[in-house]
């Protein structure tokens, strides 16, 4: 049997095995309280294998997204009498009992994959930060690419996964705490995050390291130079162009700054060394031609000229020594100048909030735009030569206001358009106000235009994805009931945090997957072999205990639920309340499927794009 199969085999007895402790819960209780159990089913719709033994029809079915077990009399008729061995003649807390013994043995069978799996080893993404986004709250504190969090909110060691999790789901007003070690040394910060409407979550704006080694080889519409090269999954590269390579952002560096270059990339594959000759696609922007960058401050790192100034976020930029700047172009210019004689001081004049304020730059003014990062507005500061916002006589000062019938709100609108728009000609609408150069009544214009590739700016792309660097954590018995006790705990609060993170929008429903992510997801963990595939799958066990107590109809949630207002009101709720409460359960998990297997073939398509 290949590597393949066996690993979608695991993937199949993974999730199988989930269903069927769920499903072992009931089954169990209802024969230890006295309940004839008619049907044990993994699968739902007509069966493809059925065994009766005992009272009992054992069944594996059509469709495998789930199980169910049916009991004697759990829905009795109204002119039947009830029998000693049906399960509504059962007092309402053996019958609890036996809704929440599916949960129960879900949550012991993820504590269990936890334990075992920390006894073979379970690779994590280490802490080592790999990339800081400019202008993110990470680059402002001054995180660098290189440093390792050694200590995240007071818990040592963590590894990505808790870094990450906890900044996602973290108290917006909160600060993050931060112990980091750089070149030997431990260094201390306090990050706020911010919350990314891209992603929809929280986040610092770090990436974990990457390691040499190629985890998917992609495919482009125009093509995948690494799989026509013959590179392959696994690979690891360790030259290029003689050049011997560290760390996976070198990798990433060298293929961005060389589109249309041949490469020679020496591989380690399966233990031999190789030589592959690739060609990244030149992939250049579509662009207008015009910068929006306004003489607000959007961010700035904490150890820059500006900061050390007294400059704030959120500070509009009015004067350079007197004269006005009207955009980040302008402002460039006006601090490129050499300092003046005079004690060598430069004069800002700056509003912050409602209060203008002088302020003065003591030194050469020449380096106080390094660390920082301007607001991006709609109003044009810079127009690029040659590109067609200049032919079709935009200025500097104009203001865009809809690009291809669509009415602009935010800079990020203009560039999800133009980077879309594959070269197709639309229609551009601005307005230049009283004031602006050339009008001093102020007009409104519209043109229509076909956005230009800027190959000069243009970026390599190999067609890899590269592995995060990793770790394995290995403990003996008493080390692994620790660390899978920790992770238990942990992966429940991060459960309830989540669904209330989405519930309250703090997260994306973008972010929400269904079984094809599942099915990816176990598959990704069984290639890295069975610790990983054991601790995935405590992390299933754990989400599936969790769903299925939600008090929604249809899950045992929901029949704990009516079993809490049967004993409140003293008898149960009619057959009509409880059949639309089925019904309207039963539609809700339905829309949740399809929205979940929605995103699922969304996130497939984009990793081939």
């Amino acid at each position: 049997m290949t590597e393949t199969s066996t690993n979608i085999l695991l993937v199949i007895l993974g999730i199988g095995t989930l269903i069927f402790v769920h499903e072992l819960g009931h089954f169990l209780a209802a024969k230890w309280i006295g309940v004839k159990v008619h049907v044990f089913s993994m699968g739902f719709g007509p069966a493809l294998w059925s065994r009766v033994w005992g009272e009992t029809d054992y069944r594996l079915s059509a469709i495998p997204l789930g199980g169910y077990v049916k009991l004697a009399g759990e829905h009795p008729e109204k002119e039947a009498p009830l029998q000693p061995w049906d399960f509504m003649a059962k007092p309402a807390h053996q019958r609890a009992l036996v809704l929440l013994a599916g949960v129960g043995l879900n949550a012991l069978l993820a504590f269990l994959a936890f334990v075992i799996a920390f006894q073979i080893g379970v690779p994590f993404i280490t802490s080592e930060i790999g990339e800081v986004s400019t202008g993110w709250p990470a680059w402002e504190a001054g995180l660098k690419p290189g440093d390792k969090i050694v200590q995240l909110d007071g818990k040592r060691n963590p590894d990505f996964e808790d870094i990450f999790t906890t900044i996602a789901l973290g108290s917006p007003a909160a600060k993050i705490s931060l112990l980091v070690e750089r070149n030997n040394q431990l260094l201390s910060f306090a990050v706020s995050p911010r919350y990314d409407e891209n992603q929809g979550m929280q986040r610092i704006g770090i990436s974990p390291a990457l390691s040499r080694e190629i985890g998917h080889i992609l495919q482009y519409p125009d093509g995948s130079p690494a799989k026509e090269a013959g590179l392959k999954a696994g690979d690891e590269i360790i030259a290029i162009n003689g050049e011997d390579i560290e760390a996976g952002e070198k990798i990433r560096e060298i293929e961005a700054n060389n589109p249309g270059k041949e490469l020679t990339l020496a591989v380690l594959r399966q233990g031999e060394k190789q030589e592959v000759k690739v060609t990244p696609l030149s992939t250049p922007r579509w662009m207008l031609g015009i910068s929006c960058a306004s003489t607000k401050i959007q961010s700035l790192q904490q150890e820059s000229l500006a900061a050390k100034a007294g400059l704030k976020k959120g500070d509009i930029i009015l004067k350079v020594n007197g004269k006005e700047v009207s955009g980040w172009a302008a402002l460039k210019s006006a601090t490129s100048e050499p300092p003046t004689p005079e004690g060598k001081t430069s004069n800002l004049t700056l509003k912050r909030e409602q209060e203008v304020l002088s302020l003065d730059v003591p030194g050469d003014a020449r380096n106080l735009l390094e660390g920082v990062v301007p607001v991006m507005g709609l109003r044009v500061d810079h127009v690029v030569e040659g590109f067609p916002a200049q032919e079709l006589g935009i200025r500097p000062g104009d203001e865009l206001l809809s690009l291809r019938g669509e009415g602009l709100k935010r800079w990020e609108d203009l560039l999800r358009i133009i980077a879309t728009c594959e070269g197709k000609e639309m229609e551009v609408q601005w307005r230049r106000g009283s004031g602006a150069a050339g009008n001093k009544g102020g007009e409104t214009f519209i043109a229509r235009f076909r956005p230009r590739k800027d190959t000069e700016g243009a970026v390599g792309r190999l067609g890899i994805r590269l592995k995060e660097k990793s770790v394995e954590r290995q403990y003996g018995f008493i080390g692994a009931c620790q660390a899978g006790t920790y992770k238990a705990v942990v992966m429940t609060q991060r459960i309830y945090l989540s669904m209330k993170a989405l519930l309250t929008r703090q997260v994306s429903g973008e972010t929400v997957g269904g079984i094809i992510m599942i099915a990816q997801a176990t598959y990704e963990s069984a290639k890295l072999g069975m610790g990983k595939l054991l601790y995935f799958i405590g992390i299933l066990s754990l989400q599936l205990a969790i769903l299925n107590a939600l008090p929604i109809p249809v899950l045992d949630g929901g029949h704990l639920l009516f079993l809490g207002i049967e004993k409140i009101k003293g008898s149960p709720l009619s057959e009509r309340t409880m059949s639309f409460a089925q019904y309207v359960g039963m539609a809700f998990l339905l829309a949740l499927l399809l929205f979940a297997t929605r995103n699922d073939v969304m996130r497939l398509l984009a990793m081939y794009q």
